[in-house]
């Protein structure tokens, strides 16, 4: 069996505006490489700029920082993240990510189970239908 390969370089891409101002893209998932396990992705937030607060109901969220430096905030509890730290928010947890920095910060999601993206994949192809 042929490994699953995807670069972020060449992966569309959703861009939202402010408040919530970052770039989000789903790089594997169960609607776009059939994968069963996990959906995983990138978000790139500039400097002042934070995502919105929210929970997913059934699945955990990991991010794997590789640039920046900011917070993540799980339930009120606010931890600092930089290249190489691992955050998780489990199911059900209320969570945000701060880019408190003065670079962008980038990140590596990862949803276990899969399904949560999906929401994610609809408003791409809404901005841009020839997705």
């Amino acid at each position: 069996m042929k490994p699953l390969v995807a670069k972020s370089w060449e992966t569309s891409y959703l861009a939202t505006p402010s408040p919530y101002q970052r770039h989000r893209q789903v790089l594997f998932s169960s609607k776009t490489h059939g994968v069963r396990s996990a959906a995983v992705g990138t978000v790139t937030i500039p400097p002042g700029g934070k995502s919105d607060y929210h929970a997913h109901e059934k699945s955990d969220e990991f991010w794997i920082f590789t640039k920046g430096h900011g917070k993540v905030n799980v339930d009120g509890n606010v931890v600092e993240v930089q290249p190489g730290v691992v955050v998780l928010a489990p199911a059900e947890s209320h969570h945000q990510i701060i880019n408190n920095g003065r670079d962008t910060l980038h990140a590596y999601w990862i949803l276990c189970p899969p399904g949560p993206e999906e929401g994610l994949l609809t408003m791409m192809r809404e901005a841009s239908p020839e997705l």
